[in-house]
């Protein structure tokens, strides 16, 4: 029983020596540098449904409206787009390119803060948020009298966690703050998407709901606002593992356990039908009885080999695609248990299995006699 706990309890993810268990996200903000222009509408869409294991970057598009009711003037805003790479910064005035540079910046503007939360899957506490410093894109363009649309699109990495459930979970945090700053917001009209089925929880509500109760309906949440709603919008999505994942790790356990202490007695009945064969065959020596012994318990550590790597490993090939992983040693400390186990139930196994045998066969001698 101590040897089994033993390995269910290695088979439990391990921490320790370990890097840390998430990847930063970057900055991504609403820009500076529209104080002497009103946004007559904003369209913002967050796409998280790229995410996986490999790549954790969201993808973030966002149309202005721009009102200019006197004469063209020159704006140079400037973006924290969390792009790595300028290239990666796509920027258009009414369809036309706008040349996009890099730009430094030496501290964070105060206006750019991220949250340093975003909300929990499970009703628990909220999970802190841990962000890289921005990268910084400045424009350059004039804006000529009337209504424009202005576009930019960029990548923007969300940050991703390992240790919260058997699939990745991955947070996203987008800074309306500089908006308070410009000369005026009429509406917003935020799109999030995530894959189908996920777990999502907003601290902003969308599709007229309050989306804080995982919800797992739809790949598409939408929300509109007369203003500007709060300084942030903060994300968290997760793919859930699945029936199928819970049903085959609890199915693992008890196939373990049933073939660890049923297994004894599956070797007893087998010595006692050893003894009754060799009465049969008129061999009662007890050199004869170990091959059989000692075959039955090499099938029970195999037996217990394979229940119990099909426990530690065999429900992470049922997770969603792009969405499992190792992190710790409790993979690998769990299987070096569960080798450890096999070679002593093999022991265990011959020794039951021969003194059932030897049993059998003194209690028919002593009734012969």
């Amino acid at each position: 029983m101590i040897a089994l706990l033993s390995v269910l309890q290695c088979a439990m993810p391990a921490w320790a020596n370990m890097g840390r268990p998430w990847r930063d996200a970057r900055v991504s903000a609403e820009p500076q540098g529209f104080d002497t222009v009103r946004i007559g509408s904003e369209s913002l869409h967050i796409d998280l449904s790229g995410l996986s294991d490999e790549s954790a970057e969201a993808k973030v598009y966002v149309d202005y409206w721009l009102d200019n009711p006197g004469p063209a003037i020159r704006l140079r805003p400037v973006f924290a787009t969390g792009a790595s790479e300028v290239s990666q910064f796509k920027a258009t005035l009414d369809g036309r390119a706008i040349a996009a540079r890099s730009l430094d910046l030496p501290t964070l503007p105060r206006s750019w803060q991220p949250p340093q939360t975003t909300p929990s899957l499970s009703d628990e506490q909220p999970l802190s948020y841990e962000v890289l410093a921005p990268s910084s894109v400045a424009l350059d363009f004039v804006l000529p009298p009337g209504r424009h649309q202005f576009r930019v699109s960029y990548r923007a990495d969300a940050m991703q966690r390992k240790g919260y459930g058997p699939t990745l979970l991955y947070q996203f945090a987008y800074v309306l703050a500089p908006a308070r700053s410009w000369a005026g917001f009429a509406n917003l009209h935020l799109t999030v998407s995530v894959p189908e089925g996920w777990r999502i929880k907003t601290s902003l509500p969308l599709n007229d709901e309050d989306v804080q109760h995982a919800d797992t309906s739809r790949d598409s949440y939408h929300g509109r606002y007369p203003g500007l709603p709060a300084d942030a919008i903060a994300i968290t999505t997760q793919a859930p593992p699945g029936i199928v994942y819970r049903a085959l790790t609890v199915a693992s356990v008890l196939c373990l356990i049933a073939v660890v202490f049923g297994g004894g007695v599956v070797c007893g009945w087998i010595g006692a039908a050893i003894a009754r064969r060799l009465r049969r065959d008129g061999k009662r020596r007890r050199y004869v009885v170990w091959p059989y012994a000692l075959t039955t318990g090499l099938a029970w550590g195999v037996a217990t080999l394979c229940a119990g790597l099909a426990m530690i490993y065999a429900s992470d090939y049922v997770l969603p695609a792009g969405q499992a992983y190792r992190y710790g040693y409790g993979q690998a400390l769990g299987s070096l248990a569960i080798c450890g186990l096999s070679l002593f139930l093999i022991g265990i196994g011959w020794l039951v299995t021969r003194m059932a045998a030897m049993r059998h066969l003194r209690d028919a001698a002593t009734d012969g006699a």
